[in-house]
């Protein structure tokens, strides 16, 4: 049996000598006497822009082998390395260093090494692109160099979907170095901002805003976030290649590794006056950051979950109700003027009838009339507080991995998407009435309380208010009205002349400063204004006071008769038809 087996042996294994001495050598196409090139991209990917552009990235025309026939069969490489080709264009070659090149008929080209790291590369996708090149590293994570066509330019990310975290790589010599760091936040800005970044911190509810969103919605990035802040409107466009719905004055993109705000040149500046500078600041509208931070987050969970399932649609889904919504409706929660203004702008569409009627039409809307700002939040309310957080994650979940919104929802809720809005808005008539009654209350909320000249004589009016009889023929003396000089001049120095608008006051009161330096005090059924000269004038319910700056004074009672004090002692008394009488 050994006699029998040993022949067959040796023939065989001079038969496979045989079959690789006749194997045909096939050379690098870019030339027969080129060196072949070896590659090392590191143990662990790169964590800056600066690093990353020192990446060996190899080119479909460095690695191509020069075949002159298609024939499939084994061919020995240029380092004697052993190829396999299937068709033209496609195959594998076994390279001397361990490592293992495949190309495929579409130029997509990948390079195996025994550690587990890799590279691919993919053609572009359109005329004048350049390739997508994705280095993989064997912890997971992976950098992505993709061009941005309308800005004919790479953009570097860092990603690690299943840790939550895919971030730009910044480019220090664009954007400078950053001006602040708050959590995972990296903020980038010009000296513009600087007042902006200065009170950041303090404005942004960090811990209490990305707890929320994680604990009720699964939404997370432990990434680092870069926060790009543009100068100008027209810097934000070119750089996002769109146009951001709102315009300038609210400019923000919350994209899927990095968010973009606007506008530099419109940012409070510092004067040098402390009080004025604090006031600037409580007026700018930093709730846009909870926006464009919710879009980040839910991007970036949306990532993890196709990652985790393998399911990436070829096409993105579009539900702007939902992305919108969702974004407004968590900026709401810890940012309270934007409630005010969702439920505003909701019943203003309401009353023009531009609401869509059926959940199709509302995704045909898309961003027409700004419906998925006011309208999309709506539906969210109603669906976190009525079905729970777990009809939110689920939603989002289904969504993301290409099921249709209508599907999706209804999975959800177990509720038609048509029922879903019209129940919505049954349930937004029933509460808006007590939110944009307060709405002056919550526009104005965080701003600047101004303060009275004398603050006890203005809050004991706010307290008491005035105890005055019906008739002004009652009214004896001088001291019987009150002090509107004492009561309601106001600390105006730091703003008076340099800006206009309203604050709030001590209580329930309101303050409105013109930029001449005259100003009012207001209640729910009384105001007071202050003119130049200091003449203040006082409506009250049905009756009038007015106080000039050298000391007279006038009643007009509720009756219509009034007493007017020249002096302590002079005064003069007219009935409602304005004919003097003495009473």
């Amino acid at each position: 049996m050994v006699r029998k087996f040993l022949p067959i042996t040796i023939f065989l294994l001079t038969t496979v000598i045989y079959s690789d001495a006749e194997r045909a050598s096939v050379p690098l196409k870019r030339g027969p006497s080129s060196d072949v090139l070896y590659f090392d991209f590191g143990e662990t990917a790169p964590t800056s822009f600066l690093s990353v552009e020192r990446l060996q990235e190899p080119k479909l025309e460095d690695l191509k082998l020069g075949f002159l026939e298609p024939s499939p069969g084994y061919y020995n490489g240029p380092d004697g390395g052993e190829v396999y080709q299937w068709a033209k264009n496609h195959y594998q070659w076994k390279r001397a260093d361990g490592s293992v090149y495949t190309e495929w008929v579409n130029g997509t080209f990948k390079l195996d090494f025994p550690s587990g790291i890799n590279f691919v590369s993919s053609p572009a996708s359109c005329n004048g692109c350049s390739p997508t090149n994705i280095w993989n590293y064997p912890d997971l994570t992976k950098i992505t160099k993709y061009w941005v066509n309308h800005r004919k330019e790479y953009d570097y990310t860092y990603q690690k979907p299943l840790n939550f975290e895919n971030y730009l790589l910044v480019r220090e010599t664009q954007f400078g170095k950053p001006k602040l760091e708050l959590g995972n936040y990296v903020l980038y800005g010009s000296e513009k901002w600087s007042e902006y970044i200065r009170a950041f911190g303090g404005n942004f509810k960090i811990k209490a805003f990305l707890n929320y969103v994680k604990s009720e919605f699964q939404l997370e990035n432990r990434g680092k976030i870069p926060v790009l802040l543009f100068d100008q409107y027209e810097d934000i466009k070119e750089y996002i290649g769109a146009d951001i719905p709102g315009g300038s004055e609210e400019g923000g993109f919350g994209g899927r590794d990095s968010i973009s705000l606007c506008c530099g040149e419109k940012m409070p500046q510092a004067t040098g006056n402390p009080e004025f500078d604090a006031d600037a600041l409580r007026r700018f509208h930093f709730g846009v950051f909870y926006h464009e931070a919710v879009h980040n987050l839910e991007q970036i969970s949306c990532l993890k979950i196709q990652s985790e399932t393998g399911k990436f649609p070829q096409t993105d889904i579009l539900d702007p109700w939902f992305e919108e919504g969702l974004a407004n409706y968590l900026e709401a929660k810890f940012y309270e003027r934007r409630q005010f203004h969702i439920y505003n702008d909701a019943e203003k569409l309401i009353r023009e009838n531009k609401v869509p009627k059926t959940f199709k039409s509302l995704l045909d809307a898309k961003y027409r009339d700004l419906i998925p700002y006011s309208i999309g939040p709506l539906l969210i309310k109603h669906i976190h507080e009525t079905y729970g957080k777990e009809a939110i994650v689920s939603y989002q979940r289904e969504t993301c991995v290409g099921t249709a919104p209508a599907l999706a929802l209804q999975n959800a809720t177990g509720v038609s998407p048509d029922q879903i809005l019209k129940d919505s808005l049954q349930r937004f008539e029933k509460e808006k009435d007590s939110i944009l009654r307060d709405g002056k209350k919550i526009q104005l909320a965080g701003y600047t309380v101004m303060n009275a000249k004398s603050p006890a004589e203005y809050q004991s009016y706010l307290e008491k208010g005035f105890s005055l009889p019906e008739s002004a023929l009652e009214i004896k003396s001088y001291t019987q009205l009150p002090s509107l000089q004492k009561i309601f001049l106001a600390s105006v120095d730091s703003f008076s002349g340099k800006m206009e608008g309203e604050f709030l006051g001590l209580g329930s009161s309101y303050f409105y400063l013109w930029k001449k330096g005259n100003y009012r005090w207001a209640g729910d059924s009384w105001e007071a204004n202050v003119f130049p000269g200091n003449q203040i004038l006082f409506r009250g319910s049905n009756f009038t006071l007015i106080e000039w700056e050298d000391g007279k004074k006038q009643y007009i009672s509720p009756k219509g008769d009034s007493v007017m004090f020249f002096s302590l002692e002079s005064k003069s008394y007219k009935d409602a038809d304005g004919k003097p009488v003495t009473p």
